[in-house]
């Protein structure tokens, strides 16, 4: 089940940015992990999405600075994923009924 693609993300004056096309790549997986894996990888994708960020736990990799390199707002972002969880967890919760 592919849910994002880094397709979209777009190219700086029409060439190649492979920096945001990586940055792009880190979240979109770190979101197919939380909606569709298991276990420690669900566990750790989540924790990298919804985990408390402090000035002295600085990552560069952290989801905000991940957002903010991509103009994204993190926490619609984090809103919007969330909705979508919980809709996956219903529509199995019906079926399994």
């Amino acid at each position: 089940m592919k849910l994002w693609s880094n397709n979209t993300v777009p190219r700086s004056a029409g060439s190649f940015n492979p920096e945001r096309r990586l940055l792009a790549a880190v979240l979109q997986r770190a979101i197919t992990d939380f909606l569709t894996g298991d276990g420690e990888l669900k566990e750790s994708a989540e924790n990298w999405l919804y985990g408390e960020e402090t000035e002295e736990n600085v990552d560069t990799f952290q989801f905000s600075y991940v957002c903010e390199a991509l103009d994204f707002h993190g926490e619609e972002l984090r809103k919007a994923i969330r909705r979508q969880y919980d809709q996956a967890r219903n529509a199995q919760s019906a079926t399994a009924a």
